[in-house]
């Protein structure tokens, strides 16, 4: 009994030599968008098109799904094979014989079955691709001997799981960096714009950390399953914002952090308070590590209970402090947040204390709720379960995002 198979599997194209070529292929896309394109749209909307875009997606065997796919009789050639009397090798000479096709559905890219892997041998399967099914057929001469039959299939099962266990190795080296590949291309050639542009002052917060300050701890292209597109280009030509800068944020959330300790610690110090009177307490706390440059006093407090920065009249970072009253008040309060933000790439925190007897469970609601926002986007970082990182999108653009952390504070009077 032989395969009839006469295509090798994981044999024609270099797997090492795709994930090359996309590394040059990202850096090529990203230079052929336009400048507005670049500096006007969300640039996490262009980081998840290319991810995904170029994100390889290895197949996947369902053989507990094999099935006949066909059966019936053939001619088989025996040149060469002594028991039939066949003396010219080189002539072929057939014989009744039987064959049968067997299908093994797979999901994931059918394209990889195609590429060599950086671990192989000298003898890979055969076998042809048919939609989203390996196709391996056996044919021998008069009929096959079912146990035969079984264990050569079985066998070649084996061999291309081998060889696929391979492929996801090769897969997962690439994709555990690509998010960085795609980041780092659209920033080096955003930066480039903005500094051909003369607009990094522009773009800069004029904010500066008191010199005694510190904070305690430190926290081809491939097949898809569904279809890649590119966002939609900007309605607007792009305009020099102010933004705050990623480290700032980072260090303000940080403070807050800090802050939630000293809170948890004395609960009964603030579970009597108001949203607002919170809100102070917070706000003595971060300008004790930021000075403005005109009032001394970077964070301020407009209307009840939000605490924001402004330039240039408008705001540029917001924290709203609201205590936990349910999932339906969480929403109201994530659309206050996106009612105060207009401009592009901003920051805001929202401070959520929580005077609740099972805190886990509140902490199980607020993460079952956040996605339910028709602007969220994902779930950027969880930086312990109290501190999560979100993606939103502006009401009016979608092209403008807004990155959100929700901290959570447990103030229960224990």
């Amino acid at each position: 009994m032989k395969m009839m198979n006469r295509n090798l599997l994981f044999y024609k194209n270099d797997l090492a030599a795709l994930i090359h070529k996309f590394e040059f292929d990202i850096t090529a896309e990203v230079k052929s968008w336009d400048r507005n394109r670049i500096l006007a749209s969300s640039e996490s909307d262009l980081v998840t098109y290319l991810v995904e875009k170029y994100t390889l997606d290895p197949p996947r065997l369902l053989s507990d799904q094999k099935y006949i796919d066909n059966e019936g009789e053939s001619k088989v050639d025996v040149r060469g094979r002594f028991e039939f009397g066949v003396r010219d090798p080189d002539r072929p000479y057939y014989v009744p014989g039987t064959f049968i096709t067997v299908a093994i559905p797979f999901d994931g890219d059918g394209n990889l079955f195609d590429f060599k892997p950086s671990t192989f041998t000298f003898n890979p399967p055969c076998g042809d691709i048919s939609d989203s099914n390996v196709l391996i057929t056996f044919q021998d001469v008069m009929n096959l001997d079912a146990d035969s039959t079984r264990a050569s299939i079985d066998a070649t099962v084996r061999q291309i799981e081998q060889y696929l266990s391979w492929v996801r190795i090769d897969c997962s080296h690439w994709n555990e960096r690509v998010t960085t590949e795609v980041e780092n291309s659209i920033r080096h050639r955003k930066n480039r714009l903005l500094n051909q542009a003369n607009l990094v002052s522009a773009l800069g917060l004029p904010i500066k950390r008191r010199p005694d300050s510190d904070v305690v701890g430190a926290v081809p292209i491939t097949r898809k399953k569904r279809p890649v597109e590119l966002p939609p280009p900007p309605r607007e030509a792009f305009k020099p914002e102010p933004t705050l800068p990623d480290s700032e944020y980072e260090y303000i959330l940080n403070v807050i952090d800090n802050m939630s300790k000293s809170i948890e610690r004395s609960p009964t110090t603030f579970v009597q308070m108001k949203e607002e009177q919170i809100r102070d307490h917070i706000l003595v706390s971060l300008n004790g590590h930021y000075e403005g440059d005109a009032t001394g006093e970077t964070f301020n407090s407009r209307g009840k209970t939000d605490i924001l920065i402004r330039a240039d009249g408008r705001n540029v970072f917001i924290a709203e402090c609201k205590i936990w009253r349910g999932p339906a008040k969480l929403l109201e309060a994530i659309d206050q947040v996106l009612g105060y933000l207009t401009w592009r790439d901003t920051k805001a925190a929202l401070l959520l204390f929580s005077k609740n007897v099972n805190f886990t469970n509140i902490l199980s609601s607020i993460a079952a709720t956040v996605p339910e926002h028709p602007n969220f986007k994902r779930e950027l970082k969880k930086i312990s379960d109290t501190h999560v990182r979100f993606l939103f999108r502006q009401i009016d653009d979608c092209n403008r995002d807004l990155y959100l952390a929700v901290q959570v504070f447990n103030i229960q009077n224990r």
